[in-house]
């Protein structure tokens, strides 16, 4: 028994492309390059929305909600911390900040967490 997501919504995956965000000669930033997107299935989560949520201790991120994707759909398109992400509907722009396993079940996570920031996009 594999467990599903609930109620997928489409997500486009926008990969960054390289590692530098340096310009060696400036020492500015350069404008982020991202790969062209990938379209997968997520089941979306957000804390808050419009309001003001106190932040949680420990072990709980300072995130504004997490996308949980199928765990092997996430490691075949290589997503990674960096990458940006759309909801395909409203056009939401969402920063990935961090990745963490989830729905354990038979000795394996089935699922990840992606958590994402609302912050300002660069593509």
């Amino acid at each position: 028994m594999r467990p599903r997501l609930i109620h997928p919504r489409p997500v486009l995956l926008y990969r960054r492309k390289g590692a530098t965000d340096i310009d060696p000669d400036l020492g500015a930033k350069k404008r982020a390059a991202f790969e062209p997107s990938v379209k997968m299935s997520g089941q979306v989560r957000y804390n808050k929305w419009n309001a003001m949520t106190p932040t949680g201790g420990g072990n709980d991120p300072v995130c504004d909600g997490h996308i949980a994707f199928l765990r092997e759909d996430w490691l075949r398109e290589g997503g990674k911390v960096g990458d940006e992400m759309e909801l395909a509907p409203d056009d939401s722009r969402l920063i990935v900040i961090e990745v963490r396993p989830a729905a354990h079940y038979a000795g394996q996570a089935w699922h990840v967490h992606v958590m994402f920031s609302r912050r300002r996009a660069t593509r």
